[in-house]
């Protein structure tokens, strides 16, 4: 049976009550005439999303989401507050030991246990994908604030469109919703969702239940990689409220 993590008060405090938790979306992106950068690491601890300077490479901002272990929250939020005003080439070499160093109550005790090399691996892989995500990240035209959805014509259906576009609106409405309830039991057993509407049959609203905002971003994608790879690939989901988790709810694993 592997040994229960420990965490310094520093760490413990950076878990209940993280200073970057979060995600930035490619729109908040363009609105700032900025790239966004997001990678996961491959063990599935933390997300971290980067708005860059693409003429300097340096971070504005920085974010993280963390879905592993205990000791990826305080980890993941030391290293995205490190990593802003930073060129990512240079968080990207900051050394894990010295992230966990920032977080030890005292310079000889670790502050997380009881194998902090182990714990710290994540943050190695995330900067080896930043730096191989990096010249792929491009800075998006600003948005239109008032989108117009507009269906495609029969004529430009492929066959992911003719297998989806026909379908009846309330069998949409169920078969989207099977996946919502499957992802959601599997992840997050104790929240819920409301299918709000079908836009144009591509974009999907939702409301969640029990969920922190930044909770609901994370389980909005899972679920739509899930209904991209079983209904349609280029269905979106899009979070019209999240109720019901307080503080402590959200900075918990």
């Amino acid at each position: 049976m592997a040994a229960p993590i420990t965490l310094s008060r520093r760490a413990e405090t950076r878990l209940r009550q993280p200073r970057l938790r979060g995600m930035f979306r490619p729109i908040d992106a363009a609105r700032r005439g900025l790239g966004l950068l997001a990678v996961a690491d491959g063990d599935g601890q933390a997300q971290i999303t980067w708005l860059v300077d693409l003429a300097t490479q340096r971070i504005e901002d920085a974010r993280f989401l963390a879905f592993g272990s205990l000791a990826s929250h305080p980890l993941a939020d030391a290293f995205s507050e490190a990593a802003r005003s930073r060129t990512v080439a240079e968080a990207c070499r900051l050394a894990p030991a010295e992230i966990e160093a920032a977080l030890r109550d005292e310079p000889t005790q670790p502050a997380i246990g009881p194998d902090p090399a182990a714990l710290t691996a994540f943050i190695t892989d995330l900067q080896t994908r930043a730096l191989a995500a990096l010249p792929a990240v491009r800075v998006l035209p600003k948005p239109d604030e008032k989108p117009v959805y507009q269906r495609k014509k029969e004529s430009d259906w492929d066959a992911a469109d003719r297998a989806w576009l026909p379908v009846k609106y309330l069998n949409k409405v169920a078969k989207v919703d099977a996946v919502f309830a499957r992802v959601l039991g599997e992840r997050l057993p104790g929240a819920s969702h409301v299918i709000e509407g079908l836009h144009d049959d591509l974009r999907i609203a939702v409301r969640f239940e029990g969920l922190a905002a930044d909770q609901a971003a994370t389980i909005a994608q899972a679920v739509q990689d899930a209904l991209r790879s079983q209904l349609h690939p280029l269905l979106i989901v899009e979070v019209v409220e999240a109720v019901g988790a307080d503080d402590s709810a959200r900075s918990a694993p």
